[in-house]
């Protein structure tokens, strides 16, 4: 059996993945094993040694090779590659956000009340005449003409 480092659950010998948190033991022995101290070499420029390796691929890569990306550094191959907006992520942070306004108790559902009345009246413009698109016909009478 073997323990998982992130959350401890005890796995079998000959799984890859974690049951619990899905780490790869794979991949996270050979990073234990290269921050040991092993050497690696960029794969663009063998003659070159590196600490740097690609968060998405593993590939080792020297600072001439780097990609500054949102997650980190990259390699050029994984640094060409855009990944797509996801839009069930934004619609799970809003569900998040909400949770979290029904964890704070009815405190926290009528400051959501507060908010969402706020957003629906100022897009109902109460009491603001300005916004009219018919201008007015009317000519002002002049106070010498009857």
């Amino acid at each position: 059996m073997q323990s998982c480092p992130r959350c401890a659950r005890e796995n079998e010998d000959d799984v890859r993945f974690c049951g619990r948190c899905g780490l790869d033991f794979h991949e996270y022995n050979r990073q234990q094993a290269s921050a040991n101290g092993e050497v690696h070499f960029c794969t663009k420029h063998p003659k070159v040694e590196t600490l740097l390796s690609c968060g998405r691929c593993g590939r080792p890569f020297c600072s001439s090779c780097l990609v500054i990306g949102p997650a980190g550094p990259r390699c050029r191959e994984c640094g060409k590659q855009n990944v797509s907006f996801r839009p069930t992520a934004l619609l799970y942070s809003f569900k998040s956000l909400f949770a979290s306004f029904g964890r704070m108790g009815p405190w926290g559902i009528y400051l959501l009340v507060i908010v969402i009345l706020s957003v629906i009246g100022s897009f109902r413009s109460c009491g603001v005449a300005t916004w009219n698109a018919e201008p007015s016909n009317r000519t002002p009478i002049e106070s010498g003409q009857k």
